[in-house]
């Protein structure tokens, strides 16, 4: 099945399809196993999947579904997205589930975890223990990390909009509705590439996401200088610890490596890769006393692109200056992206962030699987997930999986601080297509 990239049907056909397909399987005690083999932006993408139904079990009163996400620390920009959507969606849900009869609604939960890995574990376990069963919102790779062993045992299906790394492209309870940082890692090495970056200086957080885009990202980069003949190369790194505040040995570090660097192959040929969360913005403050800093490009990635405290103009005038651009993967082209875009322009007057609408999509599709399960329970509902994704388009577009579920393909937003009308605001400025390995600017 080839995959259109531009959609034109609107979410509530889908809905409709969702609804005969959940009558069908509502006839029968186990769906026989099928194999399908899909295209995506040109990857084939083979998935096999078997979903098992109770007949006459039906689902009654309240479901909770539980959103921890961070609504305060080093990601809290995309927390607060997340907790607008979920607040606005629980409403439509609930309405949709009472116009086609349904005897049960959902309860969602909100839980901070200031993006802390023992946080997110404590609770999740929490939740479980008041029969939560169903998670999404969990933002970070180190946080899937943590809670693998305990929703592998306890089948509790997790459903992140967010977690990119390739260490956790696995099988498992988690099902990622964003590319891994495989595909990141290759945007990445060719935007800094392009920008005309042979000298490249990484700076990056120690945890598994940081690990993780760091490895691709140098990966690529390695491979595209190998190939192009010239000098060029990776600088010295430096790997800092995720829990600090305080960069000044880190950023003098880098400040000797990039000036020998500029010394020796000119300003023109360095760039810094900072692979970090919200701390950029103390990053960026040690990094504006030292001039050689301020006199190459960097680049940012999903950890940076469209976060809040970047737009302080203490920072925000470094970050237009070293043109900061950071990597996001792209919603896609789909009717209910304005639905999206404009719930956060109007609760948070900001941008909707890439994993924002897959934040939504997840929602949607987890309430329609548990619908077409028949009976809340994790691993159950995960094996309705295919078929749902396989009738569903929401806000990100079609929803291909691959065999791990993780989105099989995606391309890559650049996002970029600009001054428009007195102020700093996030900006998307152009695009990465994976299939073609191109750029474009808008």
């Amino acid at each position: 099945m080839s995959i259109a990239p531009k959609i034109a049907y609107p979410l509530m056909i889908l809905l409709l399809l969702i609804g005969l397909l959940g009558g069908y399987f509502a006839g029968q005690a186990t769906a026989p196993a099928a194999t399908k083999t899909v295209t995506v932006a040109g990857v084939e993408v083979t998935k096999t999947f078997t979903v098992t139904v109770s007949p006459g079990v039906g689902l009654t009163g309240e479901i909770p579904i539980g959103v921890i996400t961070p609504l305060s620390g080093p990601l809290s920009s995309f927390g607060a997205q997340y907790k607008a959507v979920a607040e606005a969606l629980e409403k439509e849900i609930n309405d949709y589930l009472a116009a086609i009869g349904r005897a049960w609604r959902i309860r969602v939960i909100l839980e901070d975890t200031a993006a802390d890995p023992k946080t997110c574990l404590d609770k999740l376990m929490v939740l479980h223990g008041r029969g939560v069963k169903v998670f999404l919102g969990v933002e970070t790779s180190s946080e899937i990390a943590e809670i693998k062993s305990y929703i592998d045992a306890n089948k509790l299906l997790v459903i992140s909009p967010s977690s990119t790394s390739p260490a956790l492209a696995i099988k498992d309870m988690a099902v990622r509705y964003t590319p891994n940082d495989i595909y990141q890692g290759k945007a990445i090495a060719k935007i800094m590439w392009s920008r005309g970056v042979r000298w490249l200086a990484p700076m990056w957080r120690g945890d598994a996401w940081g690990d993780g885009l760091s490895d691709s990202s140098l990966k690529t980069f390695r491979e595209i200088c190998e190939a192009s003949g010239e000098s060029c190369g990776i600088l010295e790194g430096i790997r800092y610890d995720p829990n600090a505040k305080e960069f000044s040995v880190e950023i003098a570090k880098l400040n000797d490596i990039v000036s020998r660097a500029i010394a020796s192959y000119g300003k023109d040929k360095v760039g810094v890769l900072l692979l970090a969360f919200e701390e950029t913005a103390a990053i960026f403050s040690a990094a504006k006393t030292y001039t050689n800093l301020g006199e190459v490009v960097w680049q940012g990635s999903d950890g940076t692109a469209g976060v809040t405290p970047l737009l302080d103009p203490v920072v925000a005038d470094f970050s237009i200056k070293v043109e900061f651009y950071s990597t996001l993967a792209s919603p896609g082209v789909s009717p209910k992206a304005d639905v999206v875009r404009n719930l956060i322009r109007e609760k948070l007057g900001t941008e909707a962030m890439g994993y924002t609408y897959f934040f939504y999509d997840s929602l949607w599709t987890a309430v329609l699987a548990i619908d077409l399960a028949g009976v809340y329970d994790g691993e159950a509902v995960l094996k309705a997930l295919p078929y749902v994704l396989d009738h569903y388009i929401g806000a990100s577009g079609p929803i291909i999986l691959d065999e791990n579920g993780d989105r099989a393909i995606g391309d890559y937003d650049l996002w970029a601080i600009t001054f428009k009308d007195g102020k700093y605001q996030w900006e998307v400025i152009g695009i990465y297509k994976s299939l073609t390995d191109t750029l474009e600017y808008y």
